[in-house]
């Protein structure tokens, strides 16, 4: 089972529940939830998580600002970030691995697919 710390940033309260269940029956990680995007960023930056789950539309900081700074910072620019988002167009995709996202995923997702892109994502580091 993989350990490690996680936060998520994610202003949907329905989608932080089932990311929140999510963590607790697959990983053992700690698990921090913010639901605006300075908040998080404000925590992350004096934490070392171990992977960062990051919605695109946010209250207080979007999600590419917070991914752009974060991968300008010497601590985080390694971290594993996943960016979470509805926005499913190819040009919001594109502009998340542009930016170094570790991963993309939109909304709605199937939780499966959720777990083993985690999986994946965090054996490789």
């Amino acid at each position: 089972m993989l350990k490690g710390n996680v936060v998520v940033i994610e202003d949907d309260e329905i989608t932080g529940i089932l990311i929140k269940r999510i963590f607790e029956r697959e990983f053992k990680f700690n698990f921090v939830l913010f639901r605006n995007g300075l908040e998080g960023l404000e925590y992350i930056q004096n934490n070392s998580p171990s992977l960062i789950i990051l919605d695109i539309m946010l209250p207080g900081k979007n999600g590419f600002e917070i991914l752009k700074e974060l991968r300008e910072s010497e601590a985080h620019k390694n971290t594993k970030i996943i960016l979470l988002s509805a926005k499913s167009n190819s040009s919001d995709i594109e502009r998340g691995f542009d930016l170094s996202a570790d991963e993309y995923i939109t909304k709605p997702f199937q939780q499966q697919e959720f777990v083993v892109r985690i999986r994946k994502l965090m054996r490789a580091s």
